[in-house]
């Protein structure tokens, strides 16, 4: 199975307008993989895009993805459902137009939870639904899908917050039979909100697990990124990245790529690079944009 991290940043892009530090003069210079868009990931067997940032349109024609008939969210928060209408674009009719139907639109996959926190503050049937740029579909807890030719996905739910709902975040299981003689492989594709996640969801057999980074404590120059109080207000429903690598000792995945890597965190990839060696014997790799990934 192959992958493609589309963007590998999160709420906090990278560059920042308007910022001329250490992190973002680089980037805006140089590119990537200093540069980080938005947080999503493309799945090449499934024809599936893991969440639509705002920079969706951006992330694929970047990377030449033509085809699109998947578009899994994992969450309502606007950084990750903020460019759904690039749907627009994926099987729209040729000219002249007869109506607004696309002729083969994209399969929008969500849980009910998030489907209920974004119809009114994206007007979905208005906008998506009624014109029919993208038909919906909901996926639930532990529930499979077949996307054809062997493969199939499986939703991986988890609360934002304690006492929550155990859809309101989704990561999204896909497994690959292969082709004949080869063996199946599997990814589990959680961006972000891993904080309330049940690990025992989690398969114990995972070859690649592509999941939020968390949040530093400090920059990479020792710095505080956060005041004491705002550091506890956070992470009480935010993971940080120690949480992050005790996940990941839990499950052992074959491999773990983190993503929604914040501007705030204030490191270059240097940097990330010199921090995984660290965790080698975790199989912890920092994603960047336009990453591929061989599962």
């Amino acid at each position: 199975m192959n992958l493609t991290l589309l963007g590998s940043g999160g709420d906090s892009q990278t560059p920042m307008p308007t910022c001329d530090c250490r992190v973002c003069a680089p980037a805006r210079e140089e590119g990537r993989p200093h540069a980080r868009l938005g947080n999503s990931t493309y799945v090449h067997e499934a024809a599936a895009v893991v969440d639509a940032p705002e920079s969706i349109w951006a992330m694929l024609n970047r990377e030449d993805v033509r085809d699109v008939e998947y578009i899994f969210l994992s969450h309502h928060h606007m950084d990750h459902v903020g460019g759904l209408r690039v749907v627009q674009a994926i099987g729209r009719p040729q000219y002249p137009l007869e109506n607004w139907d696309n002729e083969d639109p994209a399969t929008v996959v969500m849980s009910e939870t998030t489907y209920d926190r974004m119809a009114e503050s994206l007007d979905i049937e208005a906008q998506y639904d009624d014109r029919g740029y993208a038909e919906f579909e909901f996926l639930a807890d532990g529930e499979t899908m077949s996307l054809g030719d062997g493969v199939e996905v499986t939703g991986v739910g988890a609360p934002l917050d304690p006492d929550g709902p155990e859809d309101a975040a989704m990561g999204y299981l896909f497994r690959d039979d292969g082709d004949p003689g080869e063996s199946a492989s599997s990814a589990l594709v959680f961006p972000d909100e891993t904080t309330f996640l049940d690990l025992d969801k989690v398969p114990d057999d995972l070859d690649c697990w592509v999941k939020e980074c968390g949040y530093f404590r400090e920059t990479g120059d020792g710095e505080p990124i956060m005041t004491d109080e705002l550091w506890t207000e956070e992470t009480d429903h935010q993971t940080t990245f120690d949480q992050t690598l005790e996940q990941v000792r839990t499950v052992e995945p074959d491999r773990t790529v983190l993503t929604e890597i914040e501007e705030i965190y204030r490191r270059r990839p240097d940097e990330y690079a010199e921090l995984a060696d660290e965790y080698a014997d975790l199989g912890v790799e920092f994603g960047h944009d336009g990453m591929e990934l061989e599962v």
